[in-house]
């Protein structure tokens, strides 16, 4: 048992690593080249995508543990993404400033610039786009010149130029492509039997880090036998509450951003020999907080701290259908939580009744 439990504390961090830093570090450089519109709409889905996973495999039965028996395992939620999440329509700022070199003029000295339109009889590049979010497809949009005439700056002079088309003046990042397989987070949890019938659940992953940054996880909850208090009930009852939290940050311990959820509800299951059928209902929400962070102003053509903003879960509430398969005291799970952004859960680990 001992060696189990070091093999999944050891898998546990290494999907978070997997999963969460290197995700988190990807995330940092493409906010890194948006404005704050864009980056709403790049990372809402993802942010989203992992709120409805912390709210996912809290239970795989009804029948809770006697007191001190225990289960414990990993749990990997995918919140599925539909065709709405994989893009979104960006406006464009009326004007924008480039370096004239870059737009393939030379002879003029450092500095000088050319201001680009996207409005008016003759406009300079679209007035807007639409782009891949973090979840969509594993390709760049890059917005080009249409031609037209712009404004270059030299010094105090300002002087209308030709402009060339098809010049990329900014390109937006691709997505991971998470459409087909859904937005992943893994979990470990522990339960443990309490008098009363009471069973307490805990999920944990301790602080892990590389130089991506830190990643953190955390949460608690209650389960209640409810089905003790009907004389000869044919299924097990119970109901559930449950809080959790995450957090990714730089090397440095700065925030770069945070996720909370909550879950209540309740849950029936019938075990037939070795297969438990289980599912429920449950009300939750989750937010995610996006710290400020150094994005691109395409306006002024400057690296700029962009201020953080708060994405919300798309789920507030579920059904859940599934089935758990026990051989001795090992169990394998599966279930699909019917909701605004549907979530498949698998889990594994050893139950001691």
């Amino acid at each position: 048992m001992k060696t189990f439990i070091r093999f999944t504390k050891k898998l546990v961090c290494l999907l978070a690593l997997g999963a969460g830093l290197m995700t988190a570090q990807d995330l940092q450089q493409q906010l890194s080249k948006l404005g704050h519109d864009a980056a709403v709409g790049y990372i809402t889905p993802i942010l989203s995508g992992w709120g409805n996973d912390l709210n996912s495999g809290i239970y795989y039965s009804a029948d809770l543990h006697d007191v001190l028996g225990f289960d414990i395992g990993v749990k990997f939620a995918m919140s599925q993404v539909t065709d709405a999440d994989k893009t979104f329509s960006l406006t464009m700022p009326a004007t924008m400033t480039m370096n004239a070199s870059d737009l393939g003029y030379t002879g003029f000295p450092s500095g000088t610039t050319i201001t680009l339109h996207s409005t008016g009889p003759d406009p300079n590049y679209p007035a807007s786009v639409t782009a891949n979010t973090a979840v969509g497809a594993k390709e760049e949009v890059l917005v080009k010149t249409l031609g037209g005439f712009g404004e270059l700056k030299n010094g105090s002079v300002t002087t209308p130029v030709p402009v060339p088309a098809g010049r990329t003046i900014l390109p937006l990042p691709p997505g991971y492509d998470w459409g087909k397989t859904g937005v992943p987070l893994p979990m470990p949890q522990l339960n443990v039997g309490l008098p009363f019938g009471i069973e307490f659940m805990l999920r944990y992953i301790p602080t892990v880090s590389n130089d991506a940054g830190k990643f953190s996880y955390m949460g608690f909850g209650l389960r209640y036998n409810i089905d003790q208090w009907i004389p000869f009930c044919p299924v097990d009852i119970a109901v559930h509450f449950m809080t959790q939290k995450m957090n990714f940050k730089s090397k440095a311990d700065a925030d770069i951003f945070s996720a909370t959820g909550t879950a209540y509800g309740f849950e029936a299951s019938k075990k037939l020999f070795i297969v438990t059928l289980y599912g429920g209902f449950q009300l939750e929400n989750s937010t995610l907080t996006l710290n400020d962070f150094q994005g691109y102003n395409p306006e002024i053509g400057q690296s700029v701290t962009i201020p953080g903003f708060e994405v919300k879960g798309s789920n507030k509430s579920r059904i859940t259908v599934g089935a758990r398969l026990l051989l001795l005291i090992v169990n394998v799970h599966a279930e699909y939580s019917i909701a605004k952004n549907p979530v498949i859960t698998l889990g594994a680990g050893i139950s001691i009744r």
